[in-house]
């Protein structure tokens, strides 16, 4: 509890906590998001650029900001825990769709992603992550001190956690 509101803080754990979509997601560089048990970790380049990944373990670091040289180009590493690189895919269609049936990147093995689980949706300048009414929902990684809502969930390692508020009458 922070002044008065639940809050959950990810302390640098070597897995992360994961909290659940509840509505579309602008997706920025080093975004960790899980879909089913596929990890993947969200990355930009601008055209005069190389891959531009932000750090989501370690001691935080000011960069200065970049003017952006030209359009916004993407794509989404497949990671493992511990980061490292299963597969790449570009996101340099308007949509890409995820699914374990159907989609543009389809995971048929994992039982826990939905026959069509989530959307990319690119726009001008920026990427929005969507839930497509998932059974099991799309988790993103915490990178700073979120609150949390009555309804909410999150994963802590591999124990799923939900949020039930009860206020005082």
């Amino acid at each position: 509890m922070r002044e008065g509101k639940l809050v959950l803080k990810d302390l640098n754990s070597q897995n992360g906590s994961f909290i659940r979509q509840r509505q579309d997601l602008e997706l920025t560089p080093g975004d960790v998001f899980l879909l089913g048990r596929e990890l993947f970790r969200f990355v930009t380049q601008g055209l005069d650029d190389s891959f531009e990944r932000q750090s989501t373990v370690g001691t935080a670091m000011w960069t200065p900001p970049k003017l952006q040289k030209g359009p916004l180009t993407a794509k989404l590493e497949h990671i493992k825990l511990n980061g490292e690189v299963v597969a790449e895919f570009k996101l340099d269609k308007p949509e890409t769709t995820l699914g374990r049936t159907t989609g543009d990147l389809v995971f048929k093995d994992d039982p826990y992603m939905s026959g069509t689980h989530a959307r990319i949706v690119a726009q001008p300048g920026r990427f929005l992550l969507q839930d497509l009414r998932s059974r099991n929902g799309v988790y993103h990684r915490v990178r700073t001190e979120t609150e949390l809502a009555d309804g909410d969930e999150f994963f802590m390692g591999e124990q799923l956690f939900h949020v039930d508020v009860k206020t005082g009458e």
